[in-house]
């Protein structure tokens, strides 16, 4: 063999190596899902976690509700079966939604949603959300209140309502001047009109994984959501 044909095949080799070399360190390199976290105090699990599941929500909405009831009130097997347990990162993005695009446009649709973006501009938008839904099941869900579509609907409330549960998990004046200033409204549009590019066939949306779907089984229970979660793996 000439000293041509041995200089090609070394550059080949070379060449090669190079490649394997790229796919490993792409293979090996750690997966951040930080940039495409809207808000990480809205979060359960690592930014690094294998699987990313995004929970799109409006606290105006009954299914929803009934979805994060069956989910909350089991979220100590939650976390160790499924954030722990199977490498999860789970986002709540919740959405006015229903006052935005909904045939009644309820109030409550907008006023829960700034209250969170408040709650969540003090980092404490998980516990915000979390305190809502149990507020939502003492004081209606668990009495056959704004459970679906056909439940009897939600009435009698005012804005005061959202800001008590700030005051319950021990948010500041600030959150007070947010909420009554409106200071997250534009926020709260954007990230709905962000959620209405990727929503499709209404709310609850999941995208789990690449499993996505939308709507609720209003009979499911913790089991039916165990199976969206399970989907996504």
């Amino acid at each position: 063999m000439n000293k041509g044909k041995i200089v090609r095949w070394a550059a080949i080799i070379l060449i090669a190596c190079a490649l394997v070399g790229i796919m490993v360190l792409n293979a090996v390199k750690p997966v951040d899902h930080s940039d495409s976290v809207w808000d990480g105090s809205a979060t359960l699990g690592k930014m690094d976690a294998k699987n990313y599941y995004i929970y799109y929500t409006d606290l105006g909405c009954p299914y929803c509700n009934m979805y994060s009831h069956w989910l909350l009130e089991n979220e100590d097997e939650f976390k160790r079966d499924y954030i722990d347990g199977k490498n999860i990162l789970y986002e709540v993005r919740v959405t006015d939604f229903l006052y935005e695009y909904g045939e009644h446009k309820p109030d409550m649709s907008r006023w829960s949603a700034e209250g969170f973006y408040c709650a969540a501009d003090e980092g404490k938008s998980w516990e915000y959300y979390k305190t809502a839904i149990s507020a939502l099941w003492n004081d209606y869900l668990s009495k056959g209140i704004g459970t679906s579509k056909t439940a009897p609907m939600i009435t009698g409330m005012t804005a005061d309502y959202w800001k008590k549960i700030g005051h319950k998990i021990g948010l500041s004046d600030q959150f007070d001047s947010c909420f009554d200033e409106h200071k997250m409204v534009d926020k709260v549009l954007a990230n709905t009109a962000k959620a209405a590019g990727k929503v499709q066939g209404g709310l609850p949306y999941f995208k789990f994984g690449k499993f996505t779907t939308s709507g609720l089984d209003p009979d499911g229970g913790w089991n039916y959501v165990k199976k969206l979660l399970d989907a996504g793996l």
